[in-house]
């Protein structure tokens, strides 16, 4: 899907990630929370495939 959405943020959160972003060198709060959403967002698949890694090994030497 290409284009943008709006979230809502709290001012103080987004007060925060303002002076983070500027102390990494972003030039704007948006592309630092883009940022810091895809490499959480890419965490989490990791860690989803290696569970699924996980319960099919153990699957195949019978424990589940």
């Amino acid at each position: 899907m290409l284009g943008k959405r709006e979230v809502k943020l709290s001012k103080k959160l987004v007060d925060k990630l303002e002076k983070r972003a500027r102390e990494k060198g972003f030039k704007s709060v948006d592309k630092y929370i883009e940022e810091i959403l895809k490499n959480a967002l890419k965490s989490f698949e990791k860690k989803s495939g290696d569970e699924d890694k996980i319960k099919e090994r153990l699957r195949a030497l019978g424990y589940l």
